[in-house]
């Protein structure tokens, strides 16, 4: 396996709520953090990026976040416009093209063609040149959910088999290219400790590799529940609960206690489903801990970033 900051894409995805955008942020952070220069493409509505990274909202035009991490929040009609912009090389000519109306319903009306147009943006930014050299080192899309990323990361391939020659094709062969090559890009796929997200992700794993042919980065467990109530002291003390007297004690001792035994058992449950992952996918696990906050600014994301240092993967 190549190793993550030596790629030149990874295409991130997952069960909806599982934190991609988390987990895409803290990779950029610590890619940035080991001399890379990132670009971190996000393909969701929903703006979180400026604020993980306590500077401006992220808009269709690339900003920057931090030292070695630029963001760009592409949308379908941005993507399409500046495909647009490429081929015919005039912006009054790309404006009058995809504002006709007739032109923009019969776009609308091509399958897929949405999708097709993030992962070509996406594409496009790892041939991008500055200076005489690669603008980025490493361009990570935060892609859409798994049944949405399976249907983009199919596109380039659909599009050869229907039309093998002409510009379209040119550039679907040479995002196909770097998808199929383990050297340049991977699919990170992120999870929970969970049954319906660790399903799920079984799922993707097994159709991008035998339907896809795309090689499989870590899989990314988010949010892992804390081990210390089930440190050996506190678990053996939470395991006596049952045949402990209650009566006469502080009940919100009882309660407190409670509450440790039951994050316990979660934490066993979550370490069981890692386990089984970890058999039937054969990959690498990078566990990021659950944070004690809703709110993820800078500090949150330079920590989650240090799991991504190669010798901290398990």
């Amino acid at each position: 396996m190549t190793p993550l900051f030596d790629l030149k894409l990874i295409v991130i995805s997952g069960k909806g709520g599982v934190g991609r955008t988390t987990v895409a942020a803290a990779l950029a952070r610590a890619a940035a953090d080991a001399g890379k220069r990132v670009l971190l493409a996000a393909s969701t509505t929903t703006e979180r990026l400026g604020r993980m990274f306590g500077s401006e909202p992220v808009g269709t035009r690339i900003v920057t976040l931090a030292p070695g991490i630029d963001a760009v929040n592409m949308t379908p009609e941005s993507a399409l416009h500046e495909y647009g912009l490429l081929i015919l090389r005039s912006e009054l000519v790309t404006r009058a093209l995809f504002e006709n109306r007739a032109v923009r319903g019969f776009l609308g009306a091509v399958p897929g063609l949405d999708a097709y147009a993030i992962l070509g943006k996406a594409w496009w930014h790892t041939t991008e040149q500055a200076g005489g050299r690669p603008r980025y080192d490493l361009v990570i899309l935060d892609g859409p959910a798994s049944g949405h990323a399976t249907l983009m990361l199919r596109i380039p391939g659909a599009i050869l088999a229907a039309m093998p020659k002409g510009p379209l094709a040119h550039d679907a062969h040479a995002l196909q290219d770097l998808l199929h090559d383990p050297t340049r890009a991977a699919l990170l796929i992120v999870t929970l400790a969970e049954e319906l997200p660790a399903r799920e992700s079984v799922e993707l794993a097994t159709a991008a590799r035998e339907t896809l042919g795309l090689t499989l980065g870590p899989l990314v467990v988010n949010a892992l529940p804390s081990d210390a109530p089930t440190t050996p002291p506190l678990g053996a003390l939470l395991d006596r609960l049952p045949t402990l007297e209650v009566a006469g004690s502080d009940p919100a001792l009882w309660a407190t206690l409670r509450l440790a035994a039951s994050a316990g058992a979660h934490r066993r449950l979550a370490d069981t489903i890692v386990a089984r992952l970890r058999r039937e996918l054969g990959l690498p696990i990078v566990a990021l801990p659950r944070l004690p906050t809703a709110d993820l600014g800078p500090t949150a994301i330079a920590e989650l970033a240090t799991y991504f240092i190669p010798q901290r993967a398990p």
